[in-house]
């Protein structure tokens, strides 16, 4: 009680040294920490909050919660990009364990907070899904479309998009700024870290087909202005990328994942299909339904032919020109801003315990 009572000294054990100074315990799969020794944080502040209404400290746990979601947020803000995956995931199932803990007898006190918790999950989502979405639009066009894994089939004689102003310069191709392994490493932080810190699996789910989706459109869409990429060798490359994250989705639980790549993966199939025949056209619209006239033609008219390759004929040219005439759907997938995190419920509360009041060791209380 006397502690409650020196609201100052209390405030600074809470907000600086339970919140600001903590340091986050590093998420690993191999050895995983109890929930007990993630979750610490928001069992203390419940307990606390508890004992203050049960003495009657109602404007302090009023107070103490403001500061405690203020400084949360705060706290989150703090990090970019990959570095914000930690944080994150970290205080969102902090946020969301304070938020599944029954209140009894308080309930009409706490039901004004319990609204502002669902804010807060809401609010650490979206600031973590901004910065997730920033490195991956970094990483999606030089990691799928550019790099090229499969030795046999290596085109020389094209640039990446990011370097083809240095052929003008006569130097030699400059390798993509990211790989495949690159991408596929920063979907395991992502894993890892909420997986470690027991966010909820539909969490996950949302976090990685929101990711997956703007990697699919980014990429779909930058290969369908470039020309010197659409040809069978590029398409066999991309097809590859493909699949080592359709083989991520399968081995981490999110098979629907590879869905958001749909548009591009019928695309490639398409660069690596017979095209001298109008029978060869013909099951390409029959195929690729996925596809809009105006995108076949497009891709079919950029082809790029290899060295042994004829040029596409004027015939099918001409053709996949007359089925795009009438088709009024645009050429490029439709994209969302970077800040927009995409659609988030709050999950259902967890089944918990009543606390206890563990602290780790390794935090001195």
């Amino acid at each position: 009680m006397k502690l409650l009572g020196d609201y100052e000294a209390f405030d600074d054990e809470i907000i600086n040294r339970l919140i600001k100074s903590l340091k986050i315990p590093l998420p690993s799969l191999q050895n995983p920490q109890s929930q007990k020794e993630i979750l610490f944080p928001a069992r203390i502040i419940y307990l606390v909050a508890k004992q203050m209404m049960k003495y009657g400290f109602r404007k302090e746990y009023e107070r103490l919660f403001a500061n405690v979601m203020m400084t949360i947020q705060e706290r989150v803000y703090d990090f970019e990009e990959d570095d914000a995956i930690l944080p994150g995931a970290y205080w969102l199932s902090n946020v969301h364990e304070l938020l599944s803990f029954e209140w009894h007898d308080y309930e009409k006190l706490v039901s004004i907070i319990k609204q502002d918790l669902e804010s807060l999950e809401y609010n650490i989502y979206c600031i973590m899904m901004k910065e997730l979405k920033k490195r991956l639009y970094k990483m999606a066009i030089p990691a799928i479309i550019e790099s090229q894994s499969l030795p046999g089939f290596i085109v020389k004689d094209s640039m990446s998009g990011s370097n083809r102003f240095l052929k003008t310069l006569k130097t030699k191709p400059v390798a993509p700024i990211f790989s495949m392994d690159d991408l596929l490493d920063f979907l395991n932080k992502i894993w890892e870290a909420m997986k470690s810190y027991y966010v909820e699996m539909a969490i996950i789910r949302q976090v990685v087909i929101e990711l997956l989706k703007l990697a699919g459109i980014t990429s779909f869409n930058d290969l369908l202005m470039r020309r010197n990429f659409n040809g069978w060798k590029r398409a066999l490359q991309i097809y590859y990328n493909i699949t080592r994250i359709e083989e991520w989705c399968k081995n981490h639980e999110i098979p629907e994942g590879t869905l958001q790549l749909e548009h591009l993966l019928e695309a490639v199939k398409l660069l690596q299909q017979e095209k001298r025949r109008l029978g060869d056209i013909e099951k390409i619209y029959d195929h690729y339904l996925m596809l809009s006239p105006f995108q076949i033609f497009r891709l079919i008219s950029n082809y790029f032919p290899a060295d042994y390759e004829e040029p596409i004929g004027p015939v099918i040219l001409k053709y996949v020109a007359s089925r795009a005439a009438d088709d009024k759907k645009p050429l490029l997938l439709d994209t969302t801003p970077l800040e927009d995190p995409g659609p988030f419920e709050v999950p259902l509360p967890r089944e918990l315990d009543p606390p206890d009041n563990y602290i780790p060791a390794w935090y001195d209380f």
